[in-house]
């Protein structure tokens, strides 16, 4: 397998593209509740693919899950259900902060929290400061995260000029939240190095070396839909929502076939996100691979954003403050291609 930087950027970049390309089709989704397109968004994105993935790569998947140590399954599960609580808090720090503050919060704490707590609890960050390599690798850490906080700020800037209001915005109670949710979602992070033994195991099994991190995610994403199975379950009950999809069957294939496209488009930021760690893992820098896919989505959603038109009318000060923030992270990006 070849590896370079700029191939793990580019892997990176289309991971993280897929991240904020999956909502469209779901977004398109009609009668039905948030809890049901997202519930089938899971299954195709968290079940389904993980395992079709797997079963290709692998010769007997089932004895290839099944000899896995029980303690590496427990660990690697919970990690991933924790991720999945970040999923779910992430709508309720958007409800009470807004859109731009409130993405701007969670992805940078997710951003700073999946980057560097791995690192230091397992000893090495005072390693990677006292290395060239590692100095400017966390040097590209703090540009995305400068640049991630400047786009909340346009956003916010935007939100004024446009009258855009959330009469349920808390700032004290969404700070909480989105604290909460910004280190329970780098538990992605440290789910897929908890999976590490699962890695080897599938390297042993003549898996690929771009491909090592797909069986992990088998489990990892399995505890994540636990986690939104169960609140999902809770707001159907909530809300009599087979009841109303069997009074309106109507889109019922049409929605269905939007919210699996949309999950298949979510689980392909991961795919491309194994494919960028790996080669990043290759090269020393394994460890700022989350940094890249959460820099890199603020940066794509940026781009939707531009590309639907969501800036029209909003003047220019807010325009040239989230121009000037996606220019930071492209800067971070270009400090980390120096390693």
């Amino acid at each position: 397998m070849e590896t370079s930087i700029t191939t793990g950027i580019i892997y990176h970049l289309l991971g993280a593209l897929a991240a904020a390309s999956f909502y469209i089709p779901i977004n398109k989704v009609k009668n039905w509740r948030w809890e049901t397109s997202w519930l089938v968004n899971g299954i195709a994105s968290w079940i389904v693919m993980p395992l079709l993935v797997s079963t290709l790569l692998l010769p007997d998947v089932g004895a290839f899950f099944s000899a896995i140590p029980i303690l590496v399954v427990l660990k690697t599960f919970v990690f991933g259900a924790l991720w999945g609580l970040g999923g779910l808090t992430f709508g309720m720090t958007l409800r009470y902060l807004g859109l731009s503050v409130g993405y701007g919060v969670a992805i940078g704490i997710t951003l700073v929290v999946g980057t560097l707590t791995p690192p230091l609890l397992n000893g090495k960050l005072l390693d990677l400061l006292s290395t060239t390599k590692g100095a400017i690798a966390l040097l590209g850490v703090a540009v995305a995260v400068i640049g991630i906080a400047v786009t909340s700020f346009a956003g916010q800037l935007k939100e004024r000029v446009t009258g855009l209001n959330n009469s349920e915005r808390r700032v004290k109670k969404g700070i909480a939240v989105a604290l909460f949710c910004g280190v329970t979602s780098a538990f992605m992070a440290f789910a897929i190095e908890a999976a590490e033994p699962i890695q080897q195991m599938a390297l042993a099994q003549g898996v690929d070396p771009l491909y090592q991190v797909m069986p992990g995610y088998v489990i990892i994403m399995a505890g994540g839909f636990v986690t939104n199975l169960a609140y999902c379950l809770y707001k159907a009950h909530q809300h009599k929502t087979l009841t109303s999809i069997r009074q309106e069957p109507m889109y019922l294939w049409r929605n269905l076939a939007l919210s699996a496209l949309g999950g298949v488009i979510w689980y392909l930021q991961f795919f491309f996100y194994g494919w960028g760690h790996v080669q990043m893992n290759t090269l020393g820098l394994g460890f700022i691979s989350w940094t890249f896919h959460m820099s890199m989505l603020v940066l794509c959603g940026g781009i939707w954003g531009f590309l639907l038109k969501e800036w029209l009318g909003c003047g220019r000060r807010p325009l040239y403050y989230q121009l000037a923030g996606m220019l930071i992270i492209v800067i971070s990006t270009m400090i980390i291609g120096l390693v």
